[in-house]
């Protein structure tokens, strides 16, 4: 879906059409769910803050002033309703900070082995850096709908950005300098 579509299915979600909401949770209901894991790493309760997210999205989408800006605006919500659902589990900070990259594994094995040492170099980053990486490469969201998301400026998405990508490649080298 072209971001004109996307614009016009936001619109017309404004106006009260029940199909256009409804295309809009097929279309990013995926993603929310994976990047409500990548937080929590419970799928119950990523399910539940999605849940939540896009009743409580579509109840004040009319207040919504650009339509450009919705998916960092649900994204955002459902960062928040993690985070709230994880306070009330007393799991918090400790969860937040033992999750992970999200590996899939049912390729071949080779490929699988780069996903799990990939997985396991990102799961080594900071906090900050793994979520803001998760969104930008995972989620596909652009740096102004990471800015929306995490509530920080955009040369901080960019510094974590960058930080994540240079302690990934030097973990890289090292591990190909130690192969040699």
């Amino acid at each position: 879906m072209n971001q004109a579509e996307h614009d016009l299915l936001v619109i017309d979600a404004q106006d009260g059409s029940r199909t256009a909401l409804d295309e809009l949770v097929r279309h990013h209901h995926r993603n929310l769910l994976r990047f409500a894991y990548s937080l929590c790493r419970d799928t119950a309760l990523a399910q539940d803050a999605v849940q939540d997210a896009w009743i409580k999205v579509a109840g004040r989408l009319r207040r919504l002033d650009d339509p450009r800006a919705f998916r960092g605006w649900i994204y955002h919500a459902v960062r928040w309703r993690v985070i709230d659902l994880l306070k009330r589990s007393h799991r918090g900070d400790r969860v937040l900070e033992a999750a992970d990259a999200d590996v899939e594994t049912s390729a071949g094995d080779e490929d699988r082995d780069r996903r799990i040492d990939l997985g396991a170099a990102i799961s080594g980053l900071p906090g900050a850096d793994r979520e803001t990486l998760q969104l930008f490469y995972v989620s596909g969201l652009t740096v102004a709908e990471i800015v929306v998301v995490l509530n920080i400026p955009a040369g901080t998405v960019k510094s974590r950005l960058h930080r994540a990508r240079n302690q990934l490649r030097q973990h890289f080298e090292g591990e190909n300098d130690e192969h040699r």
